[in-house]
């Protein structure tokens, strides 16, 4: 469904974000996409919704393709009516509007006032704490109410592809088990694809199919989850380190 070709991006014309990344993402699967803070995993979702050109950022080389069809040179409007869907890091919300007004906002693109209803149910089957919230202001929300409903509202656009960013920022252990138990199920029962942008290597790769791990704006490290729930990948890939402990100098693949 999504492939990156080699990809180079730059901000302002001289920071290197990304250093010929290349990742593949199938039809129906999750993959997540490990590294510590800075790796550039955020640049690589933005690259992939365009939201990299509204941040003074580019690529300037390598392509992105989705099914089939050469997306970096697309604008984010362009990309999202594509069917795919950026959850931002933060909980980007609208805080004026209630959470009821916030899903709707998903859905901009639709109308089909049918399956919207239908669609914003089956949100609140999924995160059925937002459903005694739906007339409250979204501003008043907890960091956990929030997450939920940044969700929900991407897929209140029914995407092929959902983007997440660090959907486990600031919350309590018990509230992150609650959120990728949600993402498990949405793949299941959505059939949506996912990317999904980490730090907490364990709980992502308890619930993904693939995984790729970046460091300083490369891929060091791709495999199964098998594989990479292996301690010693994960934390020598996130150290820069080999098994045999000497640093990092190519890609690992």
């Amino acid at each position: 469904m999504l492939v990156l070709n080699g990809i180079t991006a730059v901000y302002g014309g001289i920071v290197l974000a990304l250093d010929e990344v290349s990742l593949a993402v199938e039809a129906g699967k999750i993959v997540v996409l490990l590294g510590s803070n800075g790796a550039g995993k955020s640049t690589t979702l933005k690259s992939i919704s365009g939201v990299l050109r509204t941040e003074d950022g580019e690529v300037t080389r390598g392509s992105i393709e989705f099914e089939g069809k050469r997306i970096d040179r697309m604008n984010p409007e362009q990309i999202a009516r594509l069917g795919i869907s950026h959850v931002l890091q933060g909980r980007s919300i609208f805080p004026q509007l209630t959470v009821e007004e916030n899903l709707l906002m998903g859905a901009y693109r639709r109308w089909d006032k049918p399956g919207m209803r239908k669609d914003m149910q089956r949100v609140y089957q999924i995160f059925p704490a937002l459903v005694h919230l739906a007339k409250r202001k979204s501003g008043y929300l907890s960091g956990g109410e929030q997450q939920m409903l940044v969700i929900g509202r991407a897929l209140m656009a029914r995407p092929r592809l959902l983007l997440l960013d660090e959907p486990s920022l600031g919350l309590a252990p018990k509230l992150i088990n609650d959120i990728f138990a949600v993402l498990k199920q949405i793949s299941d029962e959505w059939k949506t694809t996912m990317l999904i942008a980490e730090q907490n290597a364990a709980i992502s790769l308890a619930i993904a199919d693939y995984g790729y791990i970046l460091q300083n704006g490369r891929t060091v490290a791709s495999g199964t989850t098998d594989l990479l729930k292996d301690q010693a990948t994960v934390k020598g890939a996130y150290l820069g380190l080999r098994h045999d402990g000497n640093a990092l100098s190519q890609p690992v693949r």
